[in-house]
């Protein structure tokens, strides 16, 4: 063993060694040679059916601008699907991505969680991202665990919001029964999490360049398909709403729930709830907002009866103007809202759908 400590000599004889694998004394010490070297981020792109052909979720759109503007590393972007997806090209680079691995595989236009996972397990294998992010839709929370279990890494589900420190990723996400938001790291690379869609603002379609890499999938046993049929249209979907709505435990009369549907139907709007009347029977569980519901983000929320506890808060937090109508005055939700009424939320909703009808 050599008495030499640090940096490399060949001034004595006892470094010396016929060893060609043998490190230089002090390397071990200067520098981890098991630290990873993953960089930059993943970003599985979902697409969404329309009637003029598929287009970019909005979840995604806001992932890869996200990304873009958490640090300085390389977004990469991965898309399935076929020709028809070249003209989104343009579009998915103006929103931040430097690459984009395009699967075109006949096999994989029917959506297989399976076989979509092994497909991005071999991208990542290519690319060694330091970090993994998927909308946290019903086929992202089908693909993303499925996709963990293949890297051997853990997983963060339903994240509210990302922060890079350095290579390290920050998610930030309810815990402990939505009573606080809890940041959590992962001990190793890949870093994935699944974040809610309306968690960071959508980004403007601008047009942009970048590198476009076909992809052949080739591994795995594939499903047979044998029926599909959509849960929702767009339009049912209070994430798409301009206008809000909404209606909480503050509302005693279930009559109140047409009446703000009325209301509703007069300004573009859409009717969403808080967890109480979902579980009175109220209102079905897909108009749910907050933490066991839906993240939205419209320019107007208006809060009939919502007393913004942080379970609900967490849900509706990205909304750009909130008016809250609740005869509590110390209710949480008074402290973030832009305007209060502090007075019977039933009866605001009688009275404002009465001057609509006569005017």
């Amino acid at each position: 063993m050599s008495d030499c400590s640090g940096g490399s000599c060949s001034s004595c004889s006892s470094c010396s060694s016929d060893d060609p694998d043998r490190l230089p004394p002090g390397m071990l010490s200067r520098y981890n040679i098991n630290e990873s070297t993953a960089d930059g981020t993943l970003i599985w792109v979902e697409l969404v059916e329309g009637a003029e052909g598929p287009h970019v979720s909005d979840v995604s759109a806001e992932l890869i601008a996200a990304a873009k503007g958490m640090d300085d590393g390389r977004v990469f972007a991965v898309v399935f699907g076929g020709l028809e997806v070249k003209s989104l090209y343009s579009e998915i680079f103006g929103y931040g991505a430097d690459s984009l691995y395009h699967v075109r595989e006949r096999s994989l236009e029917s959506y297989s969680p399976e076989a979509y996972a092994g497909c991005l397990a071999s991208i990542v294998e290519r690319v060694s991202p330091a970090v993994i992010l998927i909308g946290s839709t019903s086929r992202g929370r089908e693909v993303a665990p499925r996709l963990a279990a293949m890297l051997g890494t853990g997983l963060t589900a339903d994240c509210t919001g990302l922060s890079m420190d350095g290579r390290k990723l920050v998610m930030t996400r309810p815990a402990f029964g939505g009573n606080l938001l809890a940041d959590i790291e992962c001990t190793k690379f890949p870093q994935m999490a699944t974040v809610r869609q309306g968690s960071f603002p959508r980004p403007e379609k601008v047009d942009g360049q970048g590198t476009a890499i076909y992809w052949q999938y080739t591994d795995g046993m594939l499903k047979d398909v044998l029926s599909e049929e959509p849960i929702a249209g767009p339009s049912d979907d209070i994430r798409d709403a301009k206008v809000l709505i909404a209606l909480g435990g503050g509302i005693r009369d279930r009559s109140s729930i047409d009446i703000a549907e009325s209301i509703a139907s007069r300004i573009g709007a859409m009717v969403c709830c808080s967890r109480s009347l979902v579980e009175r029977g109220w209102m079905p569980r897909s108009r749910q907002v907050g933490m066991s519901g839906r993240t939205v983000a419209p320019d107007i929320y208006l809060a009939f009866g919502i007393s913004g506890a942080v379970q609900h808060r967490v849900g509706m937090s990205g909304s750009k103007r909130i008016v809250a109508i609740n005869n509590d005055p110390d209710a949480p939700i008074h402290g973030f809202s832009d305007l209060s009424l502090i007075t019977d939320a039933d009866s605001v909703l009688r009275l404002l759908d009465e001057k609509m009808k006569k005017r």
